[in-house]
């Protein structure tokens, strides 16, 4: 048979099937169908029977179980035989040194999880069926000579791999010290025969690269592993994609036990596999087979210590994602083997009181010492276990590491401030010291001090305020309530002493009007038809404004630029999202592509590829404005829900005071004393979730500054009348517009509804488990049946779909059947937390018996596309949503001429896809070849020749993106293999002139180490630009780097004689660069001067 590069010639995997079936080792028997089924092998409900099946412990009769109501003596001696047979087992087992070795905890189970559940010819289930990989899915293979490489080097080669459908196993690939530098590495892989004229993933972040090396061991940000696996169809197996390395925020755990120790699995399930989850049989064969194996991949063990839903984000404009039912499940690698764990204390937390440089982490780490030491199990052993699993997402959540406090300035309050019915009027937030913020600020490198941070401490998360009591100025210390504690700590590890900040209070500027908020407003409206007309006038307004300020932008350079960075979710350099910053010769997105153009010199008005990118920016902002309905209210704000811990706020007032100072329009507030306000907060489903509350100013407060404080005294806090609200981070959207606020009328909480009769909540301890299935038993459980529960389908968009859908028809949110479905819609906020079950059946029970029977609903009108129907309908969001689409189709249309109109004039820029700038570097070298030629070798024709060759490689490139764009794949997954190919051309000189190597060794003397900007890469983009020019993707996303080079070196000032050197900007410093308002304003402000002057 034939091989390439050892890999067998039937091996190599075609995309839809990309991994290759392999024999299982552990002799494990599927059904007759497992190689063309994604079938999973079901087991018995009966968890009993389930535990036994894995132990070497006899079933329970089931007589017994059914037949037996055994005493609570009978129950307490039982619970300690298991405990006692634990122990026993633990200690026979601890006279291993190995094993001594690896259990660092008394409630720790030996690493291998078969040594304690023994079963022969594999893991036999109540049914008798054999379970092992439910659905025939095997990790791709490493090569085992990679086995000792960096783990971003093994991640990036498995990579590549699936993306070429290559199988690496038997491969000779070893891992060489110079692979470190990244250019070296992927010029090696490309050596290789199986990797040889496949076209390659984009490469990722040489940042990225570097510091998974260890070369910048910036704990703040920390390299993130992330990969998806698709369920797509069933009559396959699963299809699995490595996503490209990135930077993100780091959390506690990746920081104490290694970044590289962690990798995120996203399981999702297209509609023709999403039964697997509402099979209660397989979700839990899928649930034990993500639990109980060992999964070998990257030459490392991983082991899965968490599961979540996949949490919704904004979509980035013009980007659609397919709708699948998704998890998210976090695995961790318990034995490391050669690569850099890359963790080390807190770079933030280092400034104050450190303890030490690092964190010394062992090369074997079980998943259970992992849990232990974050929640402290054999501490919170009262906790309901399926909350206490919860808890894990507190250890993995991204935040920024700051302050490292001693225990004696963590203060543990006994009690919260208490109403007088007893009801905490503080629920999630706390203080801290005045130097303790400062400290926070100078730590998070900020300019303002904030008046309050959402964070994590311990076991305790929430916010907290700064206290302005006089006596704090010099202390460090936290308060924290019991609202905010959620497991007992130990506080004696630095790692939990460490404040950890995921957000600070800030200045937002005006808010928009949330899609929920419409029909409460219309609800609570005195005048129904009078919120309609003012809300439609607000699009108006909204929509005018908007598209001035578009106007103004095309006109001046910084105007341009600071519109950009307004009106983009993200903007370049702002690697939130983990983002890459170039794919082919641009920025991976649009945003940071027009900043990149930008600040080389181009303008919209002059560039047409530039132009043509803003259009269509603003046509999708708009797009997306339209089907959000965002409608930007300029006196509304949003801000951090925070309490009067003085207690000078009477109930029912709040205060809100702004820095900088609040232009909304008419006025520039610095505080909303003496205002009504509405206070609303999302999500928004009942009628009073939206409140008319006083604004007052109370000069006790006046330090608060862009935070919302509630006042702390009265039965109920306020934060709980806006849909179920606490203050550990939810922000209020804040109105006082009169014309609305002046026509909306509150209305009281509605009575609570039991909802027991369909659904209760999980009450089973963690201690109840380890009763029932003894210590070196119960934390398999405890993370299988968490695994089972949280696989289930979230019901939540389900049944909001569905009571937006009744409310329509009924013509109201304040119709009784809605009303309990809103509140059934609060319930399963919590369901994560609460652990009930809910279902189709419980589902359809309650459309059955609360909802008359009403099994499926129309979608409203608003959801559609169809403007005809929207036309004719009553409904207000359908009124506005007809409004903000002509509006909107007025406002393209103005645009579009005002740009086409923009070019008419002797003195108005000329908008062209030409830039004699960017020709002139191949001009001038051209000239200076032909003279020099001339002059000392005059019968040489190197020059004709090596400019004959440059344009038929630069041709076969413009050949080659043509063939390229025509595929399925994603647009800019399609540049890369052509960006890499114009790389490769490389200088071609075959005459032996003397005049020919002087000039072939000029293209080699650039200045400094760029390798994207040496003279040959100038050179080659200019004649790149100057032959395709018209063909305007082509040339941008394969030259821009270099073209945006070329015309920074040819800026001109401001008067436009002359020509003015670039000023370098590293990218580390470019990524915190931000448009200057108050010198822009300068700009316009000595425009408008020499306008008049004129």
């Amino acid at each position: 048979m034939a091989t390439i590069d050892g890999i067998p010639a039937d091996s190599r995997m075609s995309s839809s099937n990309p991994y290759q079936k392999q024999s299982n080792v552990n002799n494990i028997r599927f059904n007759n169908d497992h190689r063309r089924s994604l079938h999973l092998v079901t087991s018995s409900p009966d968890d009993d029977n389930r535990y036994h099946a894995y132990s070497d412990e006899p079933p329970l009769p089931r007589s017994f179980e059914e037949d037996i109501s055994p005493s609570s003596s009978i129950i307490d001696a039982m619970e300690e035989l298991f405990i006692d047979y634990g122990q026993s087992e633990t200690r026979n087992n601890t006279a291993n040194p190995k094993y001594d070795q690896l259990t660092r905890s008394s409630v720790m189970r030996d690493c291998d999880i078969r040594a304690h559940h023994p079963v022969e010819a594999g893991d036999k289930i109540s049914m008798g069926v054999t379970l092992t990989e439910p659905f025939g899915f095997i990790w791709p293979k490493c090569p085992t000579e990679m086995e000792n490489a960096p783990m971003i080097v093994k991640w990036e080669v498995c990579r590549i791999a699936c993306h070429c459908s290559l199988n690496l196993e038997g491969v000779p690939l070893k891992y060489l010290s110079q692979w470190r530098d990244q250019d070296v590495f992927w010029k090696a892989l490309k050596q290789y025969n199986c990797f040889r004229h496949q076209n390659l993933p984009p490469k990722c972040d040489r940042e990225v690269w570097e510091q998974s090396h260890g070369q910048d061991l910036n704990t703040e940000r920390a390299v993130e592993y992330k990969a998806r696996l698709h369920f797509d169809d069933p009559n396959k197996e699963p299809l699995l994609e490595l996503e490209k390395p990135v930077l993100g925020k780091s959390s506690r755990l990746r920081r104490k036990f290694g970044f590289n120790r962690f990798t995120e699995l996203q399981l999702l399930f297209s509609d023709k596999c999403a039964t697997i989850l509402k099979n209660k049989d397989k979700k839990r064969v899928l649930a034990r087979w993500l639990v109980r194996e060992r999964h070998l991949f990257l030459t490392q063990e991983w082991v899965a210590v968490f599961i979540e839903e996949i949490q919704s984000r904004k979509g980035k404009l013009g980007l659609v994602a397919p709708r699948k039912t998704g998890k998210h499940v976090v695995l961790f690698a318990e034995h490391v083997k050669g690569f850099n764990i890359g963790s080390n204390m807190p770079a933030r937390a280092s400034l104050i009181n450190r303890p030490s440089a690092s964190t010394s982490v062992d090369s074997f780490c079980d998943r259970y010492d992992v849990l232990d030491w974050l929640l402290q199990l054999d501490s919170n052993t009262d906790q309901p276990y399926i909350k206490l699993f919860h808890r894990i997402s507190l250890g993995l959540s991204k935040t920024t590491p700051t302050v490292l406090l001693s225990e004696r300035s963590i203060r543990k309050m006994h009690t919260d401030v208490i109403s007088p019915n007893g009801t905490p009027m503080n629920d999630g937030i706390g203080k801290v010291s005045q130097l303790l913020m400062r400290e926070v600020r100078d730590a998070m490198g900020l300019d303002f001090l904030p008046a309050a941070i959402q964070a994590r401490i311990g076991g305790a998360k929430g916010l907290w305020m700064m206290d302005l009591s006089p006596y704090s100025l010099d202390e460090r210390w936290i308060e924290i309530y019991p609202s905010q504690r959620k497991w007992d700590c130990n506080w004696s590890d630095p790692g939990h002493r460490t404040l950890e900040v995921i957000s600070v209070s800030c200045y937002t500027g005006p808010a928009f009007l949330n899609l929920q908020f419409i029909p409460i407003l219309e609800e609570r409206a005195v005048n129904r038809k009078l919120m309609r007309r003012i809300l439609s006038e607000r699009i108006g307004e909204h929509l005018r404004n908007d598209l001035d300020n578009v106007k103004a932008a095309t006109e001046t350079p910084e105007v341009f630029r600071k519109w950009i960075h307004g009106t983009s979710y993200t903007t370049f350099g702002d690697r939130q999202d983990g983002t890459s910053w170039f794919v082919g010769g641009l920025p991976s997105n649009w945003p940071g592509t027009m900043s990149f153009l930008a600040d080389g010199g181009f303008e919209p008005m002059r560039l047409e590829f530039l132009n043509s990118m803003m259009f269509d920016h603003q046509k999708d902002r708009w797009k997306h404005m339209e089907t959000k309905l965002h409608i930007k209210i300029t006196k509304s704000t949003s801000a951090l829900m925070t309490v009067d811990f003085q207690g000078v706020l009477a109930p029912n007032e709040v205060q809100l005071c702004f820095s900088p100072a609040f232009d909304d329009g008419q006025q520039t507030l610095d505080d909303l004393g003496g205002f009504q306000v509405l206070v609303g907060r999302c999500p928004a489903h009942l009628p009073s979730d939206i409140q008319k509350v006083n604004a007052v100013f109370k000069p006790e407060l006046r330090h608060f500054k862009n935070v919302i404080v509630f006042s702390s005294l009265g039965d109920e806090p306020l934060a709980n009348k806006l849909s179920g609200g606490d203050y550990d981070g939810d922000k209020a959207w804040v109105c006082w517009d009169p014309d609305i606020v002046d026509n909306f009328k509150s209305t009281d909480m509605p009575s609570p509804h039991n909802f027991e009769e369909y659904f209760q909540p999980n009450t089973q301890t963690l201690g109840s488990l380890a009763s029932r299935y003894g210590r070196p038993h119960y934390l398999d459980m405890f993370l299988e049946k968490a695994f089972d529960f949280h696989l289930n389908p979230s019901f939540m968009g389900i049944c909001t779909s569905y009571k937006e859908s009744l409310a329509y028809h009924e013509g109201s949110i304040g119709n009784e059947i809605v009303i309990k479905l809103s509140l059934l819609l609060s319930a399963l906020v919590d369901q994560e937390k609460s652990g009930f079950e809910f279902d189709d059946n419980s589902w359809c029970r309650i459309k059955e018996e609360l909802c008359g029977g009403k099994m499926f609903l129309k979608a409203p009108t608003y959801k559609t596309d169809n403007l005809a129907a929207l036309a004719t309908s009553n409904h207000i969001i359908d009124f506005l949503k007809l409004r903000i689409h002509q509006r909107i189709q007025d406002g393209i249309r103005e645009f579009s001429d005002y740009q086409k109109c923009s070019g008419i004039g002797y003195d108005k820029p000329l908008l062209t896809t030409f830039d004699p700038d960017l020709v002139r570097y191949w001009n001038d070298f051209e000239d200076q070849a032909n003279q020099i030629t001339s002059l000392f070798d005059p019968s040489s024709c190197w020059f004709k020749d090596f400019r004959s060759s440059l344009i038929q490689e630069i041709d076969e490139c413009g050949t080659y993106w043509k063939k390229a764009m025509s595929g399925k794949e994603h647009y800019l997954t399609k540049v890369v293999p052509v960006h890499e190919r114009w790389k490769d051309i490389s200088p071609v000189i075959k005459s032996d002139s003397l005049v020919a190597s002087l000039m072939a060794s000029s293209l080699k003397s650039g200045v400094g180490s760029s390798k994207e900007l040496e003279p040959w890469d100038l050179l080659k983009a200019s004649l790149t630009f100057k032959r395709h020019h018209q063909r305007t993707k082509f040339v941008w996303y394969i030259a821009g780097r270099q073209l945006q080079f070329i015309k920074a070196c040819r800026g001109r000032g401001n008067n436009g004689n002359g020509i003015l050197p670039p000023i370098p900007v590293v990218s580390r410093m470019y990524r915190i660069l931000r448009p200057d308002t108050r010198r822009i304003e300068r700009v316009l402000a000595s425009q408008e001067e020499n306008f008049e002057d004129d």
